[in-house]
């Protein structure tokens, strides 16, 4: 079975530091949160994972006190967290197309997201209680399971593999664990190499025995890095080691 080369699908460079990420796996978008270096303060890009095309880039919001909750329906969902606590009443929507806010709510602190509706505690209480809210207009509603979109995630993390290393990969010079998930009948393998001083990650591809690609995806690292990669579907995630750079490739 030949090699192939993977295919880069898009490759994103921020100005701030990559800070969370959150999949809307029903509609085929990413949202990151950057963070400025020296202030701190959060900023919001929403980008088309099937093609590249960035809906909105780095969109400032809140001090640095807020981050990124969600993504539901084409809407951003922003919180507050307290300085000591993260419960803190505050929730913000952005419009996912044009940074717009759709609506804030400053009485409510967030709890989680479920169902494409928002798990809310009114700040008056410490503990119970809990309401929801509808993400399109920030109201409160009755809980409604909506049936219409799949409501699991469909995000893939890779696994330390522990049984006995696959004849295949004792060729290569692995540092430290070796990361691992399957995509259909592909295996997916990422570990560290040792580079001089410096580390780097190698991302291998198989099926059965064959290798089907072979890329180093980080180079020139200082340290190990814990977070190699995830999924979506075929499309594989990487992080730059600079956390200001995205690249995605298709498995």
């Amino acid at each position: 079975m030949d090699k192939y080369t993977l295919k880069t699908v898009f490759q994103k460079s921020f100005l701030g530091l990559i800070w969370r990420i959150e999949a809307d796996t029903a509609n085929g978008v990413l949202a990151i949160e950057t963070r400025n270096r020296d202030q701190g303060t959060p900023s919001f890009s929403v980008v088309d994972y099937t093609t590249g095309v960035s809906l909105i880039h780095e969109i400032p919001y809140g001090d640095r006190h807020w981050t990124l909750a969600g993504i539901i329906e084409g809407k951003l969902i922003v919180r507050a967290f307290g300085t000591d606590s993260p419960d803190h009443p505050g929730i913000a929507c952005l419009d996912a197309f044009t940074g717009n806010l759709l609506w804030e709510q400053f009485n409510y602190t967030l709890l989680g997201i479920a169902n494409r509706q928002l798990i809310v505690r009114h700040r008056s209480f410490a503990a119970g209680y809990e309401q929801y809210l509808a993400p399109s207009d920030g109201n409160l509603t009755q809980f409604n399971i909506s049936v219409d979109k799949p409501i699991g995630s469909a995000v893939v993390l890779p696994r330390t593999y522990t049984a006995d290393v696959p004849t295949f990969l004792k060729n290569y010079a692995v540092y430290g664990d070796i990361f691992y998930c399957q995509v259909g009948l592909k295996h997916i393998w990422a570990f560290h190499e040792k580079d001089g001083q410096a580390f780097r990650v190698r991302l291998v591809v198989s099926s059965g025995r064959a290798i089907l690609a072979d890329v180093v995806v980080l180079a020139n690292l200082v340290k190990m890095t814990p977070e190699v990669f995830f999924m979506i579907d075929q499309l594989l995630f990487i992080i730059s080691d600079n956390k200001q750079e995205i690249v995605s490739y298709l498995v």
